[in-house]
């Protein structure tokens, strides 16, 4: 499964393919290192936004715009001091502020990844969640406290899952998400069974 339009989130320059917008096109050094959530919250809404007919402010889709953009969305979903963005809800929160400063009746959906692995969501409630997600059309917002063994992966970091297989020689799901100008693949199962810190997942509906 595969969201519709993974090119709108990749950019086109004289180098090769940008996949996914970079938390290094904010201003400051501060933004730069705490500014991956409001990136990926930045890359959701501007593909839905294209989707429905750029209901948001936003008409165009080079790089000083998305820059814009990424400055607007900081403003609601704004990373703490100390810690960053680290929880589905608090990521929800400063996305539902702003869909409300706009007048929309967007919804965001998440699903927090526990730390404790007892308490923790079942991988078919995840992939269930992943595809409801990408069957919406909607880029998904992964939150990755703890990389595991997943050496692809950063941790501490928010992504943008863009697409999830099944690999059935080997009996796993691959996901693909966009971050700072790369694809990354990935086993998801792997991650799940082996963070230690969980993380999570937002889509949002129009």
């Amino acid at each position: 499964m595969e969201i519709k339009h993974p090119e709108w989130l990749q950019i086109v320059t004289d180098n090769p393919i940008l996949y996914g917008y970079n938390q290094d096109w904010y201003r400051t050094s501060f933004q730069k290192t705490r500014g991956c959530g409001p990136t990926a919250a930045a890359m959701q809404l501007l593909y839905l936004n294209r989707r429905e007919g750029e209901t948001l402010p936003f008409k165009s889709h080079s790089i000083s715009a998305i820059t814009q953009a990424l400055e607007m969305v900081w403003n609601f979903v704004t990373p703490g001091w100390l810690l960053g963005l680290n929880s589905t809800e608090k990521f929800c929160k400063g996305v539902k502020d702003l869909l409300e400063y706009h007048k929309l009746n967007w919804k965001c959906h998440r699903l927090s990844i526990a730390a404790s692995t007892c308490k923790r969501t079942s991988f078919p409630q995840v992939v269930k969640f992943l595809e409801d997600g990408i069957a919406s059309d909607c880029p998904i917002a992964f939150l990755n406290l703890h990389k595991g063994k997943v050496v692809a992966l950063e941790s501490w970091h928010w992504i943008v899952l863009v697409s999830l297989s099944y690999d059935a020689s080997q009996n796993r799901y691959m996901a693909t998400c966009y971050d700072a100008g790369y694809s990354i693949t990935f086993d998801l199962g792997l991650w799940l069974k082996t963070t230690r810190f969980g993380g999570g997942f937002v889509y949002i509906t129009t």
